[in-house]
């Protein structure tokens, strides 16, 4: 399974950069030693399952654009967008859908398997995009679902 990559504004690091304009509606991709003089937003890459970190009561903390493996589909976020998140917990789960599906409210977000043997379906609590997939170690499997809403 490929991951997408995530960029964080204000994250200083040696990864990846990117510059975003005009609200969103420019995005520029800079390479290793390539400097940025105009007046957009500067965004960091950061690890995958650090996106958490700059989520606040399911809001986010700071500008964020996500490119997705086909390197060819992104989303930015700005900085106070409210997510919804869904948790999948269970003695197996097993993820249905994946980052950047659309689903409808009720649609099938995860299978969850018990002792027995029984399955039960964590549903779409709204209609929107699956943003971003969190696996929460623990004991059992755990997953975070986070969602932007149409």
């Amino acid at each position: 399974m490929k991951i997408p990559k995530i960029y964080v504004e204000g994250e200083l690091n040696d990864g990846d950069r990117v510059a975003i304009e005009k609200d969103g509606n420019a995005i520029i991709f800079l390479e290793e030693n390539e400097e940025y003089s105009g007046n957009g937003k500067l965004l960091y890459q950061v690890i995958y399952d650090d996106l958490a970190k700059y989520l606040s009561l399911d809001k986010l903390k700071k500008d964020v654009l996500i490119q997705y493996p086909d390197k060819h589909t992104f989303t930015y976020l700005k900085a106070g967008i409210k997510l919804v998140s869904v948790v999948a917990e269970g003695y197996e789960v097993y993820p249905i859908m994946d980052f950047g599906f659309r689903v409808l409210k009720g649609y099938r977000l995860a299978t969850l398997k018990s002792k027995k043997g029984d399955l039960r379906y964590v549903n779409s609590p709204v209609s929107g995009t699956v943003i971003f997939m969190n696996e929460v170690p623990s004991e059992r499997a755990n997953y975070v679902f986070y969602m932007i809403e149409e």
